[in-house]
């Protein structure tokens, strides 16, 4: 302990971990180009037009609302952008993604009876509020039906001594959890939900919000389901425990059909003859509900902005045409992307991600502004270029709020002054980023978002909560780091690998102040993992340009140095004894996807709910199947990565990817 302690002191006072200047990997005079185009106020303008579409994935409004990203692209002289489409029909299986049907909504409203059976209140309307709809209901109706509390609708004793037949039912929980017993089983007419928003420290403090309520897309039973305010619901329990009878005249007429994915893309092409055919990706998910202003109008606005301004800039000169390929897409969320890289005869040609998720965030909605490098499976030095291009914005903005003149204040006329206040981080689940970070393509990128925000998912994620300076951040960071990856050549190495030291001596630092919790055997294993992960970081920058001899055994020097220096060992290898793994390349993809689960559609009901490995493990467990780590030097892996493994579950999950050949054991 004495020696980590002494460690820790000398990582500590290290002048060498000092980050660098942001200027020594990118010169000053593009930074200054992109930070005065970028807009705050242009990006705004687009949000505005695209929440008032309910942007459900094969819909008629999310049509409307790629059609204006189309437009938009156009207009800002990407002339090859285009809509492709993909079959929503239930059926094509897309990697692990199963197509979902199209669904739309011709008429819903849920009316209050009085006692002599009038209409005296509507409580859900779709053409007022579409969030009032749960998304994959079916037509359906329910007269003078009297409703039923069911609460949670999870257990026996939700339902005991309650007649549903013919009647409505107020649930907490989401439409889907409910369907197959209140209304398969028990007969019920149809649902209520008032299911809280996404667990935040602000979670059901606000009674107003109405939740985005889900019914499974490929459910056995098809029904119909509301979805209600907190607030309203608590009046109806209210008045059902003081004995009241409450009737309901529900209809809608809404449901499943054969459609098509529309999936816009424009690309600024790269003019290397060597290199422009690689693509750096931008995405984001322009489908979720009407308003769905942060979550994710804000990402699809900043992308778009991020392709005006380079374009801008290239077409009038002050910028040279990228080497390498920028393309900009608009997919539904993760389905859509699964769709498209599953649709491409290969993706070697992708070189990275960067992917906008909820980033405009204004003071109202509580949010914090994240920059994750993505997972430890896929170690990258694309994520350090993106976080010290988020040091250097909260730096400015830092100190532009404190009262400093800065060079680049990068503040809207139309938005806040607010600090940024970006955290830096790796791992972060839950958006399309994810699938291009998968074992299956493993394309390295950043992913840009907002978390929390106390009205993801509500029918208070508007517009009005957007702040358009944080949107001209969002949209600067993507096009800096974007530009930046387009045009990395051997002259950029050098600076790379600066900066990869001092962040490694910084992560050293850090990952032995994490020590306290592990036991010595453990605190090897990481430190094995540890200088692993910094060797694939530098191996990393060779996708995009080659180290000279003299550049690799600097960087293999360095890192020999800093494990000589903490003086620990950890014998590796399993000797033969556990099974070693390779991903099967004909199943590619996430084993859940976005309204499907590949790995329940295919896995016995009581073999997936006894797995215990679940969420970024699970999903980490798979990425790391490469063939040559054993399952113990996976379970190593996951331990420095999230502090803890069950290593009996993770033997058991990727026994059962085994089972369903997702996975392949090597031979002995």
């Amino acid at each position: 302990m004495t020696r980590i302690r002494a460690l820790i002191f000398f990582l500590t006072c290290s002048p060498v971990i000092a980050t660098a200047d942001l200027t020594g990997l990118i010169p000053e005079h593009t930074i200054g180009l992109i930070a005065e185009e970028s807009s705050g106020v242009s990006a705004k303008r687009n949000l505005d037009t695209i929440t008032l579409y309910h942007r459900t994935r094969a819909s008629s409004q999310f049509r409307q609302a790629a059609e204006h990203i189309l437009e938009k692209l156009r207009e800002y002289g990407l002339e090859d952008a285009e809509i492709l489409e993909f079959p929503a029909d239930g059926e094509t299986m897309f990697g692990t993604q199963k197509s979902r049907p199209a669904w739309d909504v011709e008429f819903a409203e849920l009316w209050e009876l009085d006692k002599d059976g009038e209409r005296i209140k509507r409580h859900a309307s779709w053409e007022a509020l579409p969030l009032s709809v749960a998304q994959d209901s079916s037509t359906g109706s329910a007269t003078a039906a009297f409703l039923v509390d069911i609460g949670a609708g999870d257990s026996d004793a939700d339902y005991a001594g309650k007649d549903l037949t013919g009647r409505l039912v107020l649930t907490s929980s989401q439409p889907e959890v409910v369907a197959v017993r209140a209304v398969g089983e028990l007969g019920a007419a149809g649902i209520i939900s008032y299911a809280p928003n996404q667990k935040t420290a602000w979670w059901k403090e606000d009674d107003r919000l109405v939740r985005w309520g889900h019914l499974d897309t490929f459910a056995p039973v098809k029904t119909f389901a509301f979805m209600v305010s907190l607030r309203v619901a608590r009046q109806f329990q209210a008045r059902l425990a003081a004995g009241e009878e409450i009737r309901f005249d529900a209809e809608m007429i809404a449901g499943q059909s054969k459609g098509k994915y529309s999936f816009v893309t424009a690309v600024i092409p790269g003019v290397d003859e060597r290199i422009g055919h690689q693509e750096i990706v931008y995405s984001c998910h322009l489908d979720h509900p009407r308003p769905g202003a942060n979550d994710n109008a804000s990402g699809c606005v900043s992308i778009l902005e991020a392709a005006r301004l380079l374009n801008t800039l290239v077409k009038n000169g002050a910028l040279p045409p990228p080497r390498r390929s920028l393309r900009f897409t608009w997919p539904a969320e993760i389905e859509g992307t699964l769709i498209y890289l599953t649709s491409l005869q290969s993706s070697d040609h992708i070189r990275a991600n960067i992917h906008l998720d909820m980033v405009g965030g204004g003071s109202e909605t509580k949010s914090i502004f994240r920059i994750s490098g993505g997972p430890m499976s896929l170690p990258t030095f694309i994520a350090d270029v993106g976080h010290e291009i988020g040091h250097f914005v909260n730096d400015q903005t830092e100190r532009l709020a404190s009262g400093e003149d800065v060079p680049w204040p990068l503040v809207s006329k139309e938005g806040s002054k607010n600090p940024q206040l970006a955290l830096m981080e790796g791992i972060s689940m839950g958006s399309d980023h994810q699938v291009y970070n998968e074992g299956s393509w493993r394309i390295p990128g950043i992913y840009l978002h907002d978390w929390p925000d106390r009205y993801i998912h509500t029918n208070f994620d508007t517009a009005a909560m957007i702040d358009p300076t944080k949107l001209k951040r969002a949209a600067f960071i993507a096009a800096l780091q974007g530009w930046y990856l387009a045009n990395f050549d051997s002259d950029d190495i050098e600076p790379v690998l600066t900066l990869l030291r001092a962040n490694a001596l910084a992560r050293m630092r850090d990952r032995m102040l994490g020590f306290a919790g592990l036991e010595p055997a453990d605190q090897a294993v990481v430190s094995k993992v540890f200088f692993e992960v910094e060797q694939a970081k530098v191996a990393s920058i060779e996708n995009f340009g080659e180290l000279n001899f003299a550049q690799k055994q600097q960087a293999r020097d360095f890192l020999a140095a800093l494990e000589k220096l903490e003086g620990t060992s950890v014998s590796t290898g399993s000797e033969g004894q556990e099974p070693v793994y390779q991903r099967n390349p004909e199943i590619r993809g996430t084993m859940s996807a976005f309204g499907y689960g590949y790995l329940q559609d295919h896995l016995p009901a009581d073999e997936f709910e006894a797995l215990e490995l679940g969420g970024a493990m699970a999903y980490e467990a798979l990425n790391l199947v490469d063939g040559k780590r054993s399952v113990s030097d996976i379970g190593d892996w996951l331990l420095a990565e999230f502090g803890s493994i069950d290593r009996v579950a993770l033997g058991v999950y990727l026994a059962a990817l085994e089972k369903i050949a997702v996975v392949q054991r090597m031979p002995d």
